[in-house]
C-alpha cells in the first residue's frame, strides 16, 4: 500500500470555507453614491446593455460567497417582487423592497443555474391562489441568507435584487 498523507495544511484548507479570502472587501450598492451606474459596465455599445463589473457575493458579514462572476447577469428594472414573506424580522444585511408594482433594480442571470457560482433555492412558494406560477426563492447556498432574489419554477431567468447582494 502507498502512503497517502494530506500534505501539510490541506485538511485545515478544506475545512474553511470556500470564501475564506479578505471578507472586508464586500460593498453593498448603498456604498456606492451613483448606486447601480457604479456597479454597472456598458458591454454592448449598440444595446446599450448594463451588467454588473464586480462579482456579487452574499452580503453576509462573515460569509461574502462568490454568488455570480462579474459581467454574467444583465441589468433590469421592472416590477418588484414581495420576497419577504416570513413573520421573521428581515435579516441586516437584506435591505427591504418596494412594494410592488413599484419597479426596482434586478441582475437577471440566463440561461440557466450553470452561470451561478453558489446559489442555492428554496422550496417552491405560491404567493397567492391566483398566481399561475410558483416561485422558488434564491440564497446564498453557503450561509443560507435570503432571499436574494427569486426565479419561476421550472424556469430560465433568475432575478437577483441589486440592493440584496454585495460587491467585490
Amino acid at each position: 500500500m502507498s502512503d497517502q498523507s494530506l500534505p501539510s495544511g490541506a485538511l485545515e484548507a478544506l475545512q474553511r470555507p470556500s470564501n475564506a479570502g479578505d471578507r472586508s472587501t464586500i460593498r453593498k450598492l448603498s456604498d456606492f453614491d451613483q448606486g447601480v451606474l457604479a456597479v454597472s459596465a456598458s458591454h454592448d455599445e449598440d444595446l446599450g446593455e448594463l451588467t454588473h463589473k464586480f462579482d456579487l457575493l452574499c452580503p453576509r458579514n462573515g460569509c461574502g460567497s462568490v454568488i455570480l462572476k462579474a459581467g454574467v447577469g444583465r441589468w433590469v428594472e421592472r416590477d418588484s417582487v414581495e420576497l419577504d414573506i416570513s413573520k421573521e424580522p428581515l435579516h441586516p444585511d437584506l435591505p427591504t423592497l418596494p412594494a410592488p408594482p413599484a419597479t426596482t433594480h434586478w441582475w437577471l442571470v440566463t440561461p440557466n443555474i450553470i452561470e451561478f457560482e453558489n446559489i442555492g433555492f428554496t422550496r417552491p412558494v405560491q404567493k397567492d391562489a391566483v398566481a399561475a406560477q410558483k416561485l422558488k426563492f434564491l440564497i446564498c447556498a453557503e450561509c443560507d441568507l435570503g432571499p436574494l432574489g427569486w426565479c419561476e419554477e421550472g424556469g430560465n431567468e433568475f432575478w437577483l435584487a441589486c440592493s440584496r447582494v454585495g460587491y467585490r
